[in-house]
């Protein structure tokens, strides 16, 4: 029973107890005195009841229940890193790297959703953390994320049937985080280069090329990836420019490469040891005095930058380096 409503009974009840004791104690009653009575108890339980009480009651039993507020206070949760997010600000894709673990940046209250190649169909999915961490599976090659805290990390592991596994690092960051994070998470199946067909000539491309699947030397055989759109490109190793001809500086040495390479449609960039542990920054070009966004991707550990401008920018958080070519 609704407390209040019992408050009241009660209240009813021990004056009615009270005044049938006195009643008792005097002997029998004329109807005048039943009826005093009868206005002392209920003067007894107006009493006891709060007056708005009352009032409200009364206004409730004619049908008025008075207005109802629905304006919200301001909570002061939104990212400022959106602010100068570009157009493809919070999509990541990335080749699909065999043994490797993939890193997601989540955030708390947005949706993080993991795509996987299209010839995979997912069997299951375990997160470690099923506390912080609540993972769907939408379809065969579809989940979503969502991570139930901030400041916390965890691992997925998605089974497929063919018996790849998938393992990824996730982190959960703040409101306040300086960091875009991953809304689509998206591993596509190894490229050639421009999806094309690549002859490699004999000689084959610089030692940091070789572990790219765009560059698989076998003598100087014509190399393809299953599936991908036939178009030859015969790239010329003496197409393949760079060393030595690039300037680099930036806030700090973080970003910087070990090595960057370039040829008639994209630049590559080689972090060697700090791979493992690197943030993977954006990359941006100036176009009319304005910083735009270019694509990126990786493959094995090149960091692809899909655009051969003279000065390339890389952003991450706060750290940035600027890359400029000074050959010609």
């Amino acid at each position: 029973m609704n407390p209040r409503i019992s408050l009241f009974l009660v209240t009813f009840l021990v004056s009615n107890t009270a005044l049938a004791q006195t009643s008792l104690d005097r002997g029998p009653q004329t109807p005048n005195q039943r009826v005093a009575q009868g206005q002392q108890v209920a003067s007894n339980v107006a009493a006891s009841v709060p007056q708005d009480a009352l009032k409200q009651a009364a206004a409730q039993r004619r049908g008025q229940f008075g207005p109802l507020n629905r304006t919200t206070v301001p909570l002061g949760q939104i990212q400022k890193a959106w602010d100068k997010a570009g157009k493809d600000g919070g999509v990541h894709t990335q080749v699909e790297c065999g043994t490797c673990v993939y890193r997601v940046r989540l955030r708390e209250f947005m949706l993080t959703v993991i795509q996987l190649p299209e010839d995979v169909k997912i069997k299951n999915a375990d997160v470690a953390d099923v506390n912080l961490f609540d993972t769907k599976v939408r379809n065969d090659t579809t989940l979503v994320i969502k991570p139930l805290a901030a400041g916390v990390d965890s691992s997925l592991q998605v089974y497929a049937e063919d018996g790849r596994v998938f393992s990824f690092y996730l982190r959960a960051e703040t409101v306040n985080s300086k960091h875009i994070p991953d809304l689509q998470f998206k591993i596509e199946k190894p490229r050639l280069v421009q999806s094309a067909l690549i002859e490699v000539t004999a000689g084959g491309p610089p030692a940091p090329l070789m572990n790219m699947p765009a560059y698989t030397p076998r003598g100087g055989e014509t190399q393809k990836v299953a599936g991908d759109y036939v178009k030859r490109a015969n790239i010329d190793p003496s197409k393949l420019r760079g060393w030595g001809e690039y300037k680099l500086w930036g806030s700090d040495n973080s970003l910087k490469p070990e090595l960057v390479l370039r040829d008639d449609h994209f630049t590559y960039i080689f972090y060697g040891d700090k791979w493992n542990d690197l943030e993977l920054p954006t990359a941006y070009v100036v176009v009319d005095g304005i910083d735009e966004l270019v694509n990126t991707r990786v493959s094995g550990k090149a960091y692809i930058i899909e655009n051969t401008a003279k000065l390339i920018t890389l952003k991450s958080g706060q750290s940035y380096m600027c890359i400029q070519y000074k050959g010609t």
